[in-house]
């Protein structure tokens, strides 16, 4: 078995309280006023606060876990990306590094002429290569440890 865990950069942490907490004050001081908009503002409002409050959470919250286990491996950006790889489809893995700039920032990203990726800060990162011929780059620590976890 193999885990990881990796929390998001403190300033996206960070950003992500502030979201939440600017949305979630501005909901609670727009109630008093919702009797007196119409039925489609308030709800506008509602709802646009709440989305505000649920990306702030998010983002507050976020983290990258791999795990390796009965054949599968599984990666989790939380709170909304999830996905499960059988080791059988993975032909091969090595080691890179990864930069957010080369990819516009960080999280599930694409980028043109580079293969998917899914991290949460640059530096270390394994590169697998799949029985289809995709390549998925995925922030690791350990990448001797997954090739191990993988076999």
């Amino acid at each position: 078995m193999f885990h990881e865990r990796h929390l998001a950069p403190s300033w996206i942490r960070i950003l992500g309280v502030v979201i939440t907490a600017g949305s979630a004050a501005g909901l609670a001081v727009s109630i008093p006023s919702l009797p007196t908009r119409s039925g489609a503002d308030a709800s506008a409002l509602v709802v646009a606060r709440s989305v505000g409050t649920a990306l702030g959470l998010s983002a507050a919250t976020q983290s990258l876990l791999i795990t390796v286990r009965d054949g599968r491996l599984l990666i989790q950006l939380t709170p909304f990306f999830r996905k499960t790889v059988l080791t059988g489809q993975i032909t091969s893995v090595s080691a890179t590094t990864i930069d957010p700039a080369g990819y516009g920032g960080v999280g599930i990203r694409r980028a043109p002429g580079k293969p998917p990726a899914v991290f949460q800060r640059g530096g270390s990162a394994a590169k697998l290569q799949m029985r289809d011929g995709s390549t998925l780059i995925l922030e690791c620590d350990d990448v001797p440890g997954l090739v191990d976890a993988l076999r």
